[in-house]
């Protein structure tokens, strides 16, 4: 009985709340990968912010369902350039080389779910909702992604 009782403890906890629309109808919100990942539902998803049409930015985002592998592969080439070329020269044009940045941006409102893992909340976008035609990712330098949503 014992055991039994501390495996349950040692299980992650997962609280949810209902799901929520948020940004605008007819703006576009942006997903901005961080570079980490979670665990969710059985499944790695990229972890990142979520930068709403009115300039609001959501931390501790998690992108779970379509392209959620694509993502992280997406932005793990974009980590490899960053640390393969950043502070070095470009030849053709003798300028330095910038740090990029991958976002991914949704068109209308964005489905989210407010969760909490081992005391953690999570603001997890469920993109399954979302249809694919309304979802597009760019990359550009890090400081200019706030400019493009």
């Amino acid at each position: 009985m014992l055991v039994a009782t501390a495996l349950v403890l040692l299980l992650p906890t997962l609280h949810r709340m209902p799901l929520q629309y948020v940004g605008s109808l007819s703006g576009y919100e942006a997903f901005v990968p961080n570079g980490q990942t979670i665990n969710y539902n059985g499944h790695t998803d990229p972890e990142g912010d979520l930068i709403l049409s009115n300039g609001t930015t959501i931390q501790n985002v998690v992108w779970n369902g379509q392209y959620a592998g694509t993502i992280i592969q997406n932005h793990n080439q974009i980590v490899q350039l960053n640390n393969q070329f950043v502070g070095q020269t470009d030849p053709v044009n003798n300028q330095q080389y910038v740090p990029l940045q991958d976002f991914y941006v949704i068109k209308g409102q964005v489905p989210i779910e407010q969760v909490t893992i081992n005391g953690q909340t999570y603001y997890v976008i469920e993109a399954n909702n979302i249809n694919p035609a309304n979802i597009a990712g760019f990359y550009t330098y890090v400081n200019w992604v706030s400019n493009y949503i």
